[in-house]
């Protein structure tokens, strides 16, 4: 598998424009300045091409997965790593205080960004928003308590969930409304919230989806503290484009995890855990100990004392050469996050309705492309109308909120084939990386509550028909704008899915797909699947 992985990244094309193409481009931009000319800002231009202008003529758009950091960032964080000595922090050298000075400078910048009270706010270190569910979920006291996690919470709360009943308490999930797309209304929170109950715990909300972009009322924060539950938030995906400020939601807010590579897009492999002191009294379950977390050990039965503060969660050294380039890079992202928000909301807007208005060619209903392989593949549709629909079939069928105002910079699209089955996604985004186009795709995404919705199969309780569908490639595409995004990139995009319904060009980059992953199918019958996946058991 990593070896097909590689030989298909090295199929990526990253040529500029076709002069026809280049025409069309510059026809469209025009038409879109005249009704959109809030897009136009010259220092965001020049922001691109200054900090990110080794995308050249590559698109990338997968910003909720990664931010793309700045050169200016690495730059000066090279800088400080040439001219700098800095050791283990875990003593009193000079090596080890420089570089605990900038481990605190660091908690500081994270605290600052989030606008919280440092008297009443720490900052644990993780290797990523993961591990800050990992903590709360392996030592918080779940005895008699339950956790609510709404329906389209990461895979990562999920697994907090887990540990919630394995510690002694039970999960509940806040599902989606009916009356919403993909969505769980502020009436259902509510709903939940306010039930009478002695048996209170932990809610967790999902700021912004990471599937959908939906994102969260945050005056619900303030809510469910009125009515006894501590608070969590999951920002991994919202504070990369929107200003929290934990001290204007009245410091309601218990525990907030985040990863900083998706805020400033460096370091990686870094994240944190922002924890209410008053916190610490719930947080006793934590059963074993490491390096730099202890200041007492029995050498009979290894009975310990943890330390005080933070550290005591920090299980070893934290990645303390890279806490340098954290106030930097949190700063970088608060001057630009406000200019970059209002422009990607316009070319969000735009991108929603050019993909929308986007279908195949009308055909008469005969065997479309994959209708032979059909007849001989049972994960296919088995029969020949399966595979062709009369009158023209939407490419694209969008997810997420209706309006805008609801929705942040990420988009989540099931594509179609000519007979309206859910084409191969693996299929999308390989076609899209041979014209030097970044997306992202997957079966669930880390997401499964929120990619079963968007994709409309229902909540899969049946793990083999989870399994198949997986390795059948059925599954969602998203894109996600960010910090480098212009309208060249979301053009780019919408130019691509047109292409898809020209059915020489999909059928010449099938064969180039069946070249690195034979065997595929082109779409597949998702409810067939689910058929055949329940009738095995």
């Amino acid at each position: 598998m990593v070896l097909t992985h590689l030989k298909a990244a090295r199929t990526a094309l990253t040529s500029p424009l076709t002069f026809p193409e280049s025409l069309t481009y510059q026809r469209d931009k025009a038409a879109f300045l005249v009704t959109h000319p809030t897009y136009h800002d010259p220092s965001l231009s020049s922001l691109r091409k200054h900090e990110f202008g080794r995308l050249g003529a590559s698109v990338y758009l997968d910003y909720t997965g990664a931010a793309l950091y700045p050169s200016s960032l690495v730059r000066t964080h090279a800088r400080w790593l040439r001219t700098s000595v800095a050791g283990n922090p875990h003593s009193d050298s000079p090596a080890s205080l420089l570089s605990s000075s900038k481990m605190e400078e660091a908690r500081r910048a994270v605290l600052a960004f989030f606008d919280a009270d440092e008297a009443e706010y720490d900052v644990v270190w993780t290797s990523n928003a993961s591990g800050g569910f990992r903590i709360v979920g392996e030592t918080y006291d779940w005895a008699g308590r339950r956790v609510l996690v709404p329906r389209d919470a990461h895979n990562s709360l999920n697994g907090l969930a887990r540990l919630a009943q394995a510690g002694g308490g039970r999960f509940e999930f806040i599902e989606f409304d009916a009356g919403e797309q993909d969505a769980i209304s502020r009436r259902a929170y509510v709903e939940r919230l306010t039930q009478p109950s002695a048996q209170k715990g932990l809610v967790f909300f999902t700021g912004q989806s990471n599937i959908t972009g939906t994102k969260l009322d945050l005056s619900l924060l303030p809510l469910a503290k009125q009515h006894g539950w501590h608070v969590g938030l999951d920002a991994a995906a919202l504070a990369p484009s929107t200003r929290i400020s934990l001290r204007g939601l009245d410091n309601s807010v218990d525990f907030m995890v985040v990863s900083l590579y998706k805020i400033c897009g460096y370091p990686t492999g870094l994240g944190a855990l922002l924890m209410r002191k008053e916190r610490y009294a719930d947080l006793t379950r934590k059963k074993m100990f490491y390096g730099g977390n202890i200041i007492g050990i029995t050498m009979d039965r290894f009975d310990f004392t943890l330390v005080e503060g933070p550290e005591r969660f920090e299980d070893g050294t934290p990645n303390f050469a890279a806490m340098a380039s954290v106030k930097d890079g949190l700063e970088f992202a608060a001057r630009w996050m406000d200019r970059v928000r209002s422009r990607n909301d316009v070319l969000m807007r735009w991108l929603v309705r050019e993909l929308d208005g986007i279908y195949y060619p009308a055909q008469p209903a005969v065997e479309s492309e994959s209708a032979e392989k059909a007849k001989r593949s049972s994960s296919f549709s088995s029969t020949s109308s399966a595979c062709s629909a009369p009158g023209p079939i939407k490419l694209v069928r969008i997810g997420g909120p209706t309006t805008s105002t609801q929705r942040g910079t990420t988009l989540p699209l099931v594509l179609t084939s000519p007979s309206g089955h859910a084409l191969n996604y693996r299929f999308v985004i390989f076609a899209a990386a041979r014209l030097g186009i970044s997306l992202r795709g997957g079966p669930c995404m880390c997401n499964s509550g929120a990619s079963s919705s968007v994709m409309q199969r229902g909540l899969i309780t049946d793990l083999a028909a989870s399994t198949l569908l997986a390795e059948a490639d059925v599954g969602l595409v998203r894109v996600s704008l960010g910090t480098a995004t212009n309208f060249r990139d979301v053009w780019r995009l919408v130019d691509f899915v047109r292409k898809l319904t020209v059915h020489e060009w999909r059928m010449d980059m099938w064969r180039q797909f069946e070249s690195v992953y034979p065997g595929r199918e082109m779409c597949c019958d998702i409810e067939e699947l689910q058929k055949r996946a329940t009738a095995k058991r």
